[in-house]
């Protein structure tokens, strides 16, 4: 009975450890690392015809099989007019990947306050330019056919390899 006992205490931490040890792989494997998420909490302001580039960036590193990619961008705005949002991949000009257009804001009767929230989701390809290990990715925008004034508070950016 002792051996018994013996052998099932052995299997028994056997099955704990390992069950640690693939619960901490798990979570793990969601974590994002830090330079693929940014926010800031300041507010930014600018007059501009499009473009010119926001804060904040983020970066991913592409694996040797360069993947499409997601970029997320959410801020709260508020425009003095119709604004085009884009973003720069590498450096590159302001380009829309997907949704770009940034609506003024209209007061609303019971509200005293005309900033709104939005979300921008691009999907971004090899063929935009996308390469081989380190790829930036900063959003930009500005007025459409004139200036504008673009107030941007706390904003968030992530970027993820589309799988």
């Amino acid at each position: 009975m002792n051996a018994f006992s013996h052998i099932t205490r052995r299997t028994t931490l056997l099955a704990l450890a390992t069950t640690m040890i693939l619960m901490v792989g798990a979570i793990s494997a969601f974590a994002t690392p830090t330079q693929q998420v940014a926010r800031t909490t300041t507010v930014q302001s600018f007059t501009a015809k499009c473009c010119v580039l926001f804060n904040p960036s983020v970066r991913i590193n592409e694996p040797v099989t360069v993947a499409p990619v997601i970029v997320t961008f959410g801020a709260d705005y508020n425009l003095s007019g119709t604004a085009q949002l884009g973003l720069s991949v590498n450096g590159g000009p302001c380009v829309a990947y997907g949704p770009f257009v940034g609506q003024e804001p209209v007061l609303i009767a019971v509200s005293n306050s005309i900033t709104v929230t939005g979300t921008w989701q691009w999907i971004v390809f090899p063929s935009d330019g996308l390469k081989k290990g380190l790829n930036t990715f900063q959003p930009c925008g500005g007025g459409s056919g004139q200036s504008v004034t673009l107030n941007i508070g706390f904003t968030s950016l992530t970027v993820q390899i589309s799988k």
